[in-house]
């Protein structure tokens, strides 16, 4: 399984002037990963949003994950689910099918380990760099991240403060790729956004 190196975020309240147009402008641009990540909405408004976005990618073959929920990513008949630190990669590994993908979000190298052991296919670990998306976290910085990568053997996309500026640096680092939200939706042409990142990190969508 090949993944793409830039994971888009989701967060509907950042998104303009729909969710949906903005998601379709990401996918113009060559966004090929993208997580539904939708914080204080209902389980039937994260579905309808999963259908929407997974009906967007599959039209450019673009592949979806769901944050946290393995019904949704089943009924949305998404690429896979994203977990929690929290979560349980291996309880998750002997309910969800076998071709569903599994990633978890990690911030720290036990975590990983287990994460890693369990079937994880790719990891999420930060954040690398101060972000405005979780200001009270401290970030670990790019040392932390080679020692991070040096140790594990699956993909691991790294996030927290991302942008274009710094996103080849974490390639450098010895990360798969990146994940970003604001660094895509707050900026002012969200399909030349993406095209920029995926300048930066050599992947042709």
């Amino acid at each position: 399984m090949t993944l793409a190196r830039f994971m888009v975020i989701t967060d509907r309240t950042l998104m303009r002037p729909s969710f949906s147009e903005a998601l379709a402008c990401a996918v113009l641009g060559g966004a090929r990963l993208l997580q539904l990540r939708e914080k204080n909405l209902s389980p039937s408004g994260v579905l309808r949003l999963a259908q929407t976005a997974q009906e967007i990618c599959e039209h450019s073959h673009a592949r979806l994950l769901i944050n946290s929920d393995i019904e949704i990513t089943r009924k949305a008949r998404a690429f896979g689910t994203h977990l929690r630190e929290s979560q349980s990669v291996h309880g998750v590994r002997k309910i969800l099918e076998p071709e569903y993908s599994v990633g978890q979000s990690v911030h720290s190298l036990e975590a990983a380990f287990r994460a890693e052991r369990a079937g994880a296919d790719y990891l999420v670990f930060g954040s690398i760099f101060p972000t405005a998306s979780h200001p009270e976290s401290t970030p670990v910085g790019l040392d932390a991240l080679a020692e991070f990568t040096s140790q594990i053997s699956i993909p691991v996309f790294a996030i927290g403060g991302i942008s274009l500026e710094n996103a080849r640096q974490c390639l450098d680092a010895g990360a798969y790729g990146v994940a970003a939200m604001r660094a895509v939706w707050d900026a002012p042409d969200v399909e030349i956004a993406v095209r920029e990142f995926n300048k930066v990190l050599n992947y042709s969508a």
